[in-house]
């Protein structure tokens, strides 16, 4: 038997024995990991953890005209750089972008990119990637999201096969499983068929980000980076036990950033005192999407600027405890459950690619929740219609995991005393350096800078001033005005944006006279409370106490 043909393994089984058949990059003399990290499981079978640094996977083999690539891939750190998933050096790369896309690299020649927001960190995703001389596919999930021809002529391709690394070390950070490579170009029947033999199972608590039962304010599990409690009280129910009291004027709970990317699943059991125009406010993460109940107790599902999705059939009773979800996936749609039953599914295509900083009992236009709520859980992965139900059925093999609830500790007082003046003398130091940052962005000379901070402020009233118009503006493209900015003064464009907005706003706030919501209008906020926000991560007062104190 020759040598290629004992590097030849195949993993599946096919009724068909035409199936071409995969290399399997774990049996042959050739596969060598460089610090990835490899784990078997006796259900899931290998995993191979690349760390984003210095991992990867080489192997030597010849390809002629044909080359195809299948995987499981789990990105992680999706949004901080491009990602090599595969490639031949000087031949051809597939990576990952920092807009969540997959590309095609042809080095030196050009780049092709898939249309749409289409992948999400953390989870998991099937890529297969075919190239058929001169054409190139690419599947996602059976999907073909994107087809491309080839910008020269082929030459001879290397013969050195890398994994997780590409010339320019856009290392890949996450896991892979069920690798597949192919000397030929194969069909849409085998990438189903790879597809249908998925290696994992995930439990409904895979992907949970928020689980407050609101057993007390400062109990909970959250992948978040802070919480900030603002009036809501802590009562005893006496069919839920203990819930949270929200008082429909000022009463909310604010989460900060939540690691949520294209999809998302809130659940809650609720129990509405009140149906008023300014009250139901379930969830709200920023821009991007918000859950609440109508005047007539409907649930209501909104991207802010783009479209509200109300179902009447989905309605809650009011003085009741019920439980209520809604689902979301970009490119897909929301679906609305009522006590674990599924009511409707809505197509939406639109999206808000922005920060998701999570609000429970409040929204961006200050409506608030008039009730008690309680077992809030956030995903960041639609659920499913049986996941949901178990939810809603408290199954043990949800409610029963090991999900640790944050808690706070009291600590000495002497102890207490030394944590407090240290956290003051970092916060002096914090504020110091943050302020100096913006004043570095308000007054900078580089050329580069100037012409960001012209644009901007050309724009600053525009409220729909979009990352999309600034990079056509500056004559760029998304992914490379990101990485501009990012480079220079290390900041996304939104946050550039969303910066010098405060800027302007405090110059106004110090040297005129204006009123304050008119300051909120000529820098493009669209609500107070957003702007308070905002303005108050840089300046540590309210727009109101830095007029006084600056008068």
């Amino acid at each position: 038997m020759s040598t290629w043909c004992m590097l030849l393994f195949c993993e599946l089984t096919f009724a068909n024995k035409q199936e071409p058949l995969p290399i399997n990059i774990s049996e042959i003399q050739s596969f060598i990991p460089h610090h990835v990290k490899i784990k078997n499981h006796e259900k899931t079978g290998t995993s191979y953890l690349f760390n984003g640094a210095d991992s990867y996977i080489e192997f030597n083999e010849q390809f002629d005209n044909t080359f195809s690539f299948c995987a499981w891939i789990k990105p992680a750190d999706l949004l901080k750089k491009n990602m090599a998933i595969v490639g031949i050096p000087e031949a051809f790369w597939l990576r990952t972008t920092t807009n969540r896309e997959l590309q095609f690299t042809q080095p030196s020649v050009r780049d092709d990119n898939t249309e749409g927001l289409l992948l999400s960190a953390d989870n998991w995703i099937f890529v297969s990637f075919v190239i058929d001389f001169p054409s190139t596919k690419i599947y996602l999930n059976t999907k073909l999201v994107g087809e491309f021809q080839w910008g020269r002529e082929k030459g001879e391709w290397q013969n050195q096969v890398l994994i997780g690394k590409d010339n320019w070390r856009e290392d890949f950070h996450g896991s892979m499983q069920n690798i597949q490579i192919y000397k030929e170009a194969i069909g849409e029947n085998t990438i189903k068929k790879l597809f249908e033999k998925r290696p994992y199972s995930e439990s409904i608590t895979d992907g949970i980000v928020l689980y407050h039962s609101f057993n007390t304010p400062k109990r909970f599990y959250s992948a978040g980076e802070y919480s900030e409690t603002f009036n809501v009280s802590f009562l005893r129910d006496s069919l839920k036990g203990n819930v949270a009291e929200f008082n429909g004027k000022d009463s909310y709970i604010d989460f900060g950033k939540l690691p949520i990317d294209n999809a998302v699943t809130i659940s809650a059991w609720v129990k509405q005192n009140e149906f008023n125009r300014d009250y139901g406010a379930i969830a709200a993460l920023g821009h991007a999407y918000a859950f609440r109940i109508t005047t007539d107790g409907a649930l209501l599902f909104t991207i802010p600027q783009i479209i509200d999705i109300t179902d009447s059939d989905a309605r809650i009773v009011q003085d009741k405890w019920q439980h209520i979800a809604v689902t979301f996936k970009e490119q897909q749609g929301v679906t609305f459950y009522l006590n674990g039953e599924k009511i409707d599914f809505f197509e939406i295509k639109e999206y808000q690619p922005v920060v998701k900083e999570l609000q429970v009992g409040t929204n961006l236009w200050n409506d608030f929740y008039k009730g008690q709520i309680d077992d809030l859980v956030v995903w960041n992965k639609p659920l499913s219609d049986i996941e949901v139900k178990k939810v809603f059925e408290k199954e043990s093999s949800f409610w029963e995991v090991n999900i640790k609830e944050k808690q706070t500790r009291t600590p000495d007082v002497f102890v207490l005393v030394i944590i407090l003046f240290i956290l003051g003398l970092a916060y002096v130091f914090y504020n110091r350096k943050k302020r100096k940052q913006v004043v570095d962005i308000a007054s900078s000379t580089d050329p580069f800078e100037q012409k960001i901070r012209e644009i901007v402020f050309q724009n600053l009233s525009d409220s729909k001033f979009s990352v999309n118009e600034f990079a056509e503006a500056m004559n760029m493209s998304k992914t490379k005005l990101y990485n501009e900015i990012k480079t220079s003064i290390n900041k996304s464009p939104k946050e550039y944006i969303r910066e010098i907005r405060i800027i302007e706003a405090a110059r106004l706030l110090k040297e005129t006279n204006i009123p304050v919501t008119e300051v909120i209008f000529e820098t493009g906020f669209e609500s107070r409370a957003y702007f308070n926000k905002c303005f108050k991560e840089i300046y540590n007062l309210t727009p109101s106490e830095y007029r006084k104190n600056t008068l």
